[in-house]
């Protein structure tokens, strides 16, 4: 197995963001293990910047795991135009997937009935957006509404499994047969290994939710896949205890979030046996085979931030100039059909900055700029993928 999975949230950052329409306080994940990451094992200074020339041997487009982007669609930052904008972009980048997080929290605030006043005419809006483009569509539902957890507080309730598994499953049922016709997957929450977005962290409940919502969605949207809920990093121990839990049979397609740590590393960084290395990828891949599944594996979210750095900024927070992300996403993508290619997928988080936000970590991931326009790494993906100028 992999190596340890250290506490991950030691050093948390939280931003203020709209979620849906539902005010969270998101905890900016990090892989904070001080015994493994210290401040001096990285540059101070500037953004990181990539000497490196042009990639040799690129592989065929077809070769490459398909393209996809993490579109907040849902948020309250964007209007309709600024959807179309943001999805024609997507579009022409070459991405062939939207990743939409849906909040079951914005969807059924109460008992019984969707919200028809407000979140089902914006998500209709959305989907019907959607409906237009020739792009698949990963819905990931997550967040428990107050009514269905009885966790007291509001806020932590939202990041708490539900209390009866089948709640969830109903919900997301629901999200099936309404908008079956454009979704083509359902993932089943975000990071359910880290504490700040699954409180507990625990297999044994995931893997309960995770059973539960499997037969709901395959019998409305039969054609459609169920992804298990992306893990923070390529967390091969805490899979094998979801294994060991029961999760095996209750999912199509394995996801995880592959991002590097420090994060201005590069892709190609030779593992040094921990969750937080693109290539410990092998670990993930090997824990599957030996419980006898050998479906794909999609990475739901990977990138690299463009921001500086100074001497306080920790290493799971570093970022990189914009030529050294594009160069970073290029080789990533490259290193992933030459050297993984069970790797079918992989979604590049994010797609616009939001100007509402002062993270810039957070915001530094985007493909588009506050108003929208190309940066360098959306020219990347089209050469890379072959789309004609």
């Amino acid at each position: 197995m992999g190596g340890r999975f250290a506490v991950l949230v030691a050093a948390a950052v939280s931003t203020a963001v709209a979620f849906a329409g539902v005010l969270l306080v998101r905890a900016e994940q990090g892989a904070g293990a001080p015994e493994a990451l210290q401040a001096t094992d990285v540059q101070v200074g500037t953004a990181s910047s990539s000497q490196l020339g042009p990639l040799e041997d690129p592989p065929d487009p077809s070769a490459l795991p398909a393209l996809g982007l993490q579109f907040h669609g849902t948020w309250t930052h964007y209007d309709a135009s600024e959807r179309d904008e943001v999805l024609d972009r997507i579009e022409r980048s070459g991405a062939r997937w939207v990743r939409l997080d849906v909040g079951w929290a914005m969807l059924q605030p109460r008992p019984g009935a969707l919200d028809e006043g407000w979140a089902v005419p914006l998500l209709d809006e959305v989907m019907d957006q959607l409906r237009e483009r020739d792009l698949k569509v990963l819905v990931m539902f997550w967040l428990t509404p107050t009514w269905a957890s009885s966790e007291p507080d509001a806020f932590t309730a939202q990041y708490t499994s539900p209390d009866d598994p089948a709640d969830y499953a109903a919900a997301l049922g629901r999200v099936a047969q309404r908008w079956g016709d454009v979704v083509d997957a359902y993932e089943v929450w975000n990071e359910p290994n880290l504490e700040v977005f699954y409180h507990g962290t625990d297999p044994e409940t995931y893997a309960d939710l995770l059973c539960a919502t499997y037969p709901v969605v395959r019998r409305e949207d039969p054609d459609a896949r169920v992804v298990f809920g992306g893990l923070m990093y390529n967390d091969d121990d805490w899979l094998q205890r979801a294994y060991d839990a029961g999760a095996g049979g209750c999912f199509d397609v394995m996801s995880v979030h592959s991002y590097q740590a420090p994060a201005d590393a590069p892709p190609s960084v030779v593992d040094d046996g921990e969750v937080w290395n693109l290539r410990n990828l092998d670990e993930v891949r090997d824990t599957m085979v030996e419980n006898g599944d050998r479906l794909p594996v999609w990475i739901t979210e990977f990138g690299w931030s463009v921001h500086d750095n100074d001497s306080e900024t920790e290493p799971w927070r570093r970022g990189v100039d914009e030529p050294t992300q594009a160069r970073y996403a290029a080789e990533a993508l490259t290193l992933l059909a030459k050297e993984f290619p069970y790797v079918k997928a992989a979604f590049w988080y994010k797609d616009a900055i939001n100007d509402e936000s002062t993270d810039l970590h957070q915001e530094g991931y985007a493909m588009l700029d506050e108003e929208r326009r190309p940066r360098e790494v959306w020219h990347v993906f089209r050469d890379l993928y072959g789309v004609s100028r």
